[in-house]
Formats: C-alpha cells, structure tokens, sequence
C-alpha cells in the first residue's frame, strides 16, 4: 500500500543544478551573492516588494519585527492564541505582553471585532495571522484602524507567499509582513524566510538589525570607514547556498500554484457528493489563493480515532498545534477571567489533510473515498 505523506517538499532537478552551479562557481556559501539579489529582483516585480530582507526563517522575519518597533514590558501585542508558536514567541521574548483574541469559525482567523474588543491604551501591535494562506476580508479596514489608532500592523503571512487580498498582495498591508520558505511551503529553501518592510520609516533600521545589529550597510555603501555596533539584532540572513535552491522555483510559481490548486478543488468535489454534518471545511475565497493547504473541522469530538483510522491505510494527516494560551509557556499571557471559547471548542477537531505538488489526482480520490467511509460507519 503507497504512503501518501502529509507533505513532501517540491523538488526538481533544475533546482538542484543552481546550487551545483553555486557550488561550481566557487562563491560564497554565506552571501549574499547573485541568487539573493536575483530573488529580492524578483519579489518586486512580482509583488512590488520594494523593500526587503531575505532572512533565515520567517521566526526572524517575526523577530525582525518585533526589534523594529522597539517593545517594552508594558507594551501589549494583540494576537489569535491559534496560531504556529513563534507568532507569539518573537514578541514575547522581548518581555513585551502578549493579549490573546479567539478565533472564528469558519476560517479560524479573528473577526474584526474581536481583535477591537482586545485594544487597550497599551496595544503596541497587532498581529493578524493569515491562517493557511487566506485573509481575513476586513484587512483593508484593519489597516485604516491601526493607523488612526497608532499600532503597528504585522502581517505573519507564513503561510501566504502569493495569496491576495482585493487585488493587492498579502505582506503589503502591515508596517510589515512575514513569510516562510520552510520546506513545507508552496517553493522552499529548506529554510527560509522573508520580511517586507511597508514603513518606509523602518528601512534604515531594518538595515541595521538584519545585521547582527550593526551599520556595515553604511560602511559597504561608503558612508562610514568602520562599522560598529548600533542596535539590538541578531543573524537574519538567508543563506546563499539556500537561496540558490529558492531562485528557480519563481519560475515555476504559477505551475506550483495552478496544480495545488487541481489537488485542492478536487477534494472539494468529492466532499461536496456527500458531505452534511461530518465536518466544515475552511476556506474564505474572497481574492487570489496560494492554495497553501486544506483544512477540516470535525463536528465531533472524534480526532483520534479519525487520524488512527487513516494512518491505517497510511494517509498522513496533521493535527496543528496546541493553542498558545494552553501551552506551558503561553498560558501566563491569558488573562484571569478571558475565555477562548471558539479557539477551546475547535482546537481538538482541526485536522489537516495531505496536499502538496507530488500528489496525484488519484491520491486525492484515495483519500477521499476513505475519509468518505469512515463517516459512514461512525
């Protein structure tokens, strides 16, 4: 019986060749070289990236934003307790507080109001989170709001690298936006990540806490004969090596993107012959979709024995992660008296199923056909 595997990172021979080729030129492994500047190329004419670091991971792109706009202990930092933990992790590391908002249910991002409800005269940041590549669809009026209230609008959009919101890119909205190039993302650099800096105000800074907290930019820019140290940072960079995995796959983005996406509305097809009570299946088409990933809510209590069932005939579905506010070291951020009732009641029937570029149409109706199955027998 085939494995169909939860995710396998997208591989192909041409990818491979530019690092051969990296590695044939003898360049630096380090950088930034030629495949860095290629990309940050590409990210502007692509997106209209204008101002950007490529960086390690998207936690430092988070982390990176969190140095930025300079957080202090009384400080708080709005944010879904449903969310990857470096979301809350790369602010709270700066003894900032962090304020958890629940969650809705059909795309399990916050409403507007919701977020609202959780602004004091203390809110530094809000953190919207772009749950599987999607938008929230107030982004635009969240924006307006941050700016007339003076909170810095982050965008983790891990998830999202060429998602839209009305026509617009995703990671243009906030002050800044974050993503991944995590090797379980729609093109990787087995690791990786990305931050877009939107406040023009922030660019300087942002030069010098993407190295090691330094003004070397001055120096290489002969401005400055030495360089020294300037402010808090730390070692953001991509590495070149990684990047000359990352660049061919530009290419390839719409492919990438068009066959996640045949993969994706066929498991909507099969669902929607048969589906009624079993299970709600979260997506919020309102613009363009990387088609990141497909995720279901059970309508019961049955995760367990769901995942046990299909492991069985060795489809690996994913479970996600233990809410922020019920982890050992998130919970100390939760107020008194707040309750997540949604994030509560949901968190333990989220599943994730298999969707990635070496799947087959066929895998899709495998799985399907027994998803379909075990609702009939339960």
């Amino acid at each position: 019986m085939k494995e169909i595997h939860f995710n396998i990172p997208i591989q192909r021979n041409k990818y491979s060749n530019n690092v051969k080729k990296l590695l044939n030129k003898k360049l630096s492994l380090h950088g930034p070289e030629e495949n860095v500047f290629k990309i940050k190329k590409k990210l502007k004419t692509l997106l209209g990236f204008k101002h950007t670091h490529l960086t390690n991971s998207c936690t430092s792109a988070m982390e990176m934003s969190a140095l930025l706009i300079d957080l202090k202990p009384d400080d708080e930092v709005i944010l879904p307790s449903y969310t990857f933990v470096t979301t809350g992790s790369s602010f709270a590391r700066t003894g900032c507080k962090l304020r958890y908002c629940d969650i809705q249910r059909h795309n399990l991002m916050p409403s507007f109001d919701q977020i609202k409800k959780c602004v004091t005269k203390k809110t530094k940041a809000i953190v919207i989170v772009h749950y599987q590549g999607f938008s929230v669809d107030y982004l635009d009026k969240l924006k307006i709001f941050c700016k007339r209230k003076k909170i810095f609008l982050i965008e983790d959009a891990a998830q999202a690298f060429g998602s839209y919101f009305k026509n617009r890119p995703l990671g243009t909205f906030g002050d800044f936006g974050c993503f991944s190039f995590h090797n379980t993302k729609n093109i990787h650099a087995g690791i990786g990540g990305l931050i877009v800096i939107n406040n023009k105000k922030f660019i300087k800074k942002s030069n010098f806490i993407f190295d090691k907290g330094t003004d070397r930019t001055l120096v290489i820019s002969n401005k400055r004969k030495y360089y020294s140290w300037v402010a808090m940072g730390s070692s953001f960079l991509l590495p070149e090596l990684n990047a000359s995995y990352l660049l061919p796959q530009f290419k390839d983005l719409k492919k990438i993107v068009l066959y996640r996406s045949k993969l994706y509305k066929r498991y909507i097809y099969n669902f929607n012959k048969w589906i009624n009570e079993e299970f709600d299946i979260c997506n919020n088409f309102s613009s363009k979709y990387n088609f990141h990933a497909l995720v279901i809510v059970l309508k019961r209590k049955q995760r367990v024995a769901f995942l046990n069932y299909l492991k069985r005939f060795k489809i690996n579905a994913f479970i996600g992660y233990v809410p922020l506010h019920k982890s050992k070291m998130g919970k100390k951020f939760l107020l008194r008296k707040q309750k997540l009732k949604i994030t509560d009641e949901l968190e333990k029937k989220i599943v994730r199923l298999p969707l990635h570029n070496s799947l087959r149409l066929s895998d899709i109706d495998f799985v399907s056909k027994k998803i379909k199955f075990f609702f009939s027998r339960v």
